[in-house]
């Protein structure tokens, strides 16, 4: 092994390999797996921390546009410092030339925080075989080919769910594990895992802890969208599991305006929290400016802030609206700020900015694949092992349907920013969630 390459690894990585035994549902819960602190490698000259994937150590990637000519042999995109070693490949998928800039700017972002995690724990026989997918279902469905005949291990993406689904038809046949980022829970399964957050799993943590604080009865003031829709629906399932009531639920469309659906939801919280004070919450799944012109319509046909709890989602997690009065005091559930602390300051040093939440997710996705080649486990039921993995984003695992189960904290909203009200969970209770 090149001596600027070996991984200096935590004693929790070291620990790794003893620990990824697969488990039967009725073992007890062992501690889950870490794969990735975000901490910056150790220089073994200076002691110090590595300046980064750019200090000129060699590592295992391509140019992703070289990596998108077809060929049909391993050693066509095999670097030649890695000629003649025991190769773990990963394809990464993602939409480089995407149209829009910003969809451009995500994949970037992600493809760096995979960097990242390969020059933090890789040793050198792990390559990355970046592909432009151009975020087009025809596209990253000859990209998957590619990968296939290129010898490829494990595929980090698509983005998009329409490309999820046609690339785990094309490498579901040689059983390579597919671990993308789309949010859309249909494109999951089938060989396919989604290492995004999906907002079931935001609802889930946020109603539960409503619940343990005697939130019974809950309503809902959305969007009529997709997103909105997903969200009324997994509260809804999540009232009813943690013994809550739905009282009432209006979708709007911004265009016209959320007065009339805002007037409504009031007159149902008026009363339900005059016999039940504090006992009611209302769920608003909005962001940004939307947030800011929807929640206050409570207030002003007549609710009692006092009396209700507003929830939301991470989409609240925006420094543009946490000086909101209305807001105050609500609560959302994210992934845990201390725990990727680290991460975020390594990227931005690295990098010149801060991370987006999917970069951090395609880091940890990274990690866990670098982890799983290390143990010789890189397969189904290596990537689905039910005791979980610790990454930058907390605590993960992914159910056999190819959904993550999260470990996800409960903020709520400051002046100053949200304060962590509740940590997300370390370890995950046997026998799934």
């Amino acid at each position: 092994m090149h001596p600027l390459l070996k991984v200096i690894k935590a004693p929790s990585l070291v620990l790794a390999t003893l620990l990824l035994a697969t488990a039967c549902a009725t073992a007890p819960a062992r501690p889950p797996v870490q794969v990735g602190s975000g901490d910056p490698r150790v220089d073994p000259v200076t002691g110090g921390p590595q300046s980064g994937p750019d200090s000129g150590i060699e590592v295992g990637e391509i140019d992703p546009l070289e990596s998108t000519q077809s060929s049909s042999a391993a050693d066509a995109v095999t670097p030649s410092f890695m000629a003649d070693r025991d190769i773990t490949r990963a394809a990464v998928l993602l939409p480089f030339s995407h149209p829009n800039s910003r969809v451009r700017s995500e994949a970037e972002a992600m493809l760096a925080g995979i960097e990242l995690a390969l020059f933090e724990y890789a040793g050198d026989d792990f390559l990355i075989i970046p592909k432009d997918t151009a975020g087009k279902p025809s596209v990253a469905e000859a990209r998957a080919d590619e990968a296939r005949s290129e010898g490829a291990d494990i595929v980090l993406g698509p983005l998009f769910g329409a490309n999820v689904k046609p690339v785990r038809e094309v490498l579901n046949k040689e059983n390579i594990p597919v671990i993308a980022f789309s949010n859309d829970r249909s494109a999951a399964g089938g060989g396919a895992y989604l290492s995004s957050v999906l907002p079931e799993e935001e609802v889930r943590r946020v109603v539960q802890y409503a619940a343990s604080k005697g939130v019974q009865y809950y309503a809902f003031l959305g969007p009529n969208s997709d997103y909105g829709r997903q969200v009324e629906a997994a509260m809804r399932f999540e009232a009813s599991r943690t013994g809550g009531e739905i009282i009432g639920s209006r979708f709007y469309d911004l265009s016209n305006g959320a007065s009339n659906e805002a007037r409504e939801i009031a007159k149902i919280v008026k009363s339900a929290s005059a016999r039940a004070p504090g006992r009611v919450a209302v769920m608003i799944p909005e962001r940004g400016i939307s947030l800011l012109s929807v929640a206050p319509l409570l207030p002003y046909n007549g609710v009692d802030l006092r009396r209700i709890k507003l929830l939301g989602t991470s989409l609240w997690n925006d420094k543009s609206v946490w000086r909101e009065p209305t807001l105050q005091g609500g609560l959302f559930a994210s992934t845990d700020p201390e725990i990727k602390e680290a991460f975020i300051a390594d990227y931005r040093r690295i990098y010149g900015r801060a991370p987006s939440e999917l970069a951090s997710s395609a880091y940890d996705a990274a990690a866990l694949s670098i982890l799983l080649a290390d143990d010789d486990n890189l397969r189904y039921n290596g990537v689905t092992n039910p005791d979980g993995f610790m990454g930058v984003n907390g605590l993960f695992r992914f159910r056999i349907d190819g959904t993550a189960e999260r470990g996800l904290a409960v903020s709520a909203i400051r002046e100053t920013g949200p304060e962590v009200v509740e940590k997300g969970p370390v370890e995950f209770s046997p026998g799934g969630s």
